[in-house]
């Protein structure tokens, strides 16, 4: 069944709403926690369940969308549309919806105990709330092709809390390059 204008507006209306319900969640996060900027320390799982290998498609400063200060440090990891992405670590979600950022699609941003935050982009549908707390290897959403995404593809990043600067760190230990096939010890929770 066609959907009417006055649904396509309501439609509209709370996506909009939900953009700027996540935006205002992130920087309510931010200041009541007193979070300065990120630093590289913590240890980061790969985004997807355990003993499954995925090809990075563009590592940290690939030529094609990962040159500017937003992305420099992100991988765009190859999985499969619809397909499961997890916590990397424990935290609070802090946005996930569309983003404000028409790039990036829907996009669940969490915040960690250390105090960075990680980035999932690009994905088909999120599954959590803002405020709502999930343990490392929770699925928190599920991989798409919405926003600037050319083809379906995870975009992972730490970033700074405050500004979303992408930060230097590991994904299962080590900066694993464009090209790599990297083995995830993600555990379900």
């Amino acid at each position: 069944m066609p959907t009417t204008i006055k649904q396509q507006q309501q439609q509209q209306r709370r996506r909009r709403l939900g953009v700027l319900a996540s935006t205002v969640a992130l920087a309510a996060t931010t200041a009541f926690t007193g979070a300065g900027t990120a630093s590289a320390a913590g240890y980061f799982e790969a985004p997807y369940p355990a003993g499954e290998s995925y090809t990075v498609s563009q590592g940290n400063g690939g030529g094609y969308s990962h040159t500017d200060a937003y992305n420099r440090y992100a991988w765009d990891l190859a999985l499969p549309e619809n397909y499961e992405v997890s916590a990397t670590q424990e935290g609070t979600i802090v946005v996930s919806n569309w983003s404000p950022y028409w790039q990036n699609g829907i996009e669940v941003i969490i915040r960690h105990p250390n105090g960075q935050c990680s980035q999932y982009a690009h994905l088909n549908q999120s599954f959590f709330e803002p405020g709502d707390w999930v343990p490392q290897g929770r699925v928190v959403g599920y991989t798409g092709q919405t926003g600037a995404a050319s083809a379906p593809h995870l975009h992972y990043s730490v970033i700074d809390c405050n500004t979303r600067v992408s930060q230097p760190s590991t994904l299962e230990g080590y900066v694993p390059g464009g090209g790599a096939a990297l083995l995830s010890s993600n555990q379900r929770a």
